[in-house]
């Protein structure tokens, strides 16, 4: 991809089927949040933003953040948040909580991605499971459209991207696990 990418991790959620903020997790002896910020960054080799809330945490205290004006309206409004301040062409997307999309699954995201579209990862195993938060969107031609939608009413991420161009790509269940308990975590 030659034109400019930017990188988003959304931690802004509660993590009440968590218990404690999932953000902080050790996975392999590393807080989950940073192993999704480190694949995404290597991936898009720079500028890779937090969204949410602010994070007091010393191994997060160098790592720029996103606070928007829809914070804490969901993750559509994230969205909304990300593509209005962005200032690449495309900028790609990822939750706290998906710790085994590794660097090659983010670069192949964006590597695959029409000038034009979105391009989301879908599970192979159940092709009509979108991730829509493991997402890389061209930021001209859906930054307007999202945000009509967002202050339409709309609040399902899914419902919002209706007429715009979309681009599955598939991608293991592991690879797409989303640990949002701590059963999950085991």
């Amino acid at each position: 991809m030659s034109q400019s990418i930017s990188g988003y991790v959304f931690s802004g959620g509660r993590s009440s089927r968590f218990g404690t903020n999932k953000l902080f997790h050790l996975i392999d002896d590393r807080p989950m949040g940073l192993v999704v910020y480190d694949n995404l960054t290597s991936a898009i080799n720079g500028n890779t933003f937090f969204v949410g809330p602010a994070i007091d945490h010393a191994d997060f205290a160098s790592i720029p953040r996103v606070v928007g004006s829809r914070e804490g309206q969901g993750p559509l409004g994230a969205i909304c948040d990300v593509l209005e301040t962005a200032s690449t062409d495309f900028v790609v997307t990822a939750p706290c909580d998906t710790p085994y999309f590794s660097t090659q699954q983010f670069t192949r995201l964006t590597e695959l991605t029409d000038s034009n579209s979105v391009a989301v990862a879908a599970d192979i195993n159940s092709p009509h499971l979108r991730h829509w938060l493991l997402s890389c969107w061209n930021v001209p031609s859906t930054r307007d459209h999202m945000i009509r939608a967002y202050e339409e009413g709309e609040r399902a991420i899914h419902k919002a991207v209706v007429g715009l161009a979309i681009v599955d790509h598939y991608f293991s269940s592991l690879q797409l696990t989303n640990i949002n308990s701590l059963d999950d975590a085991q």
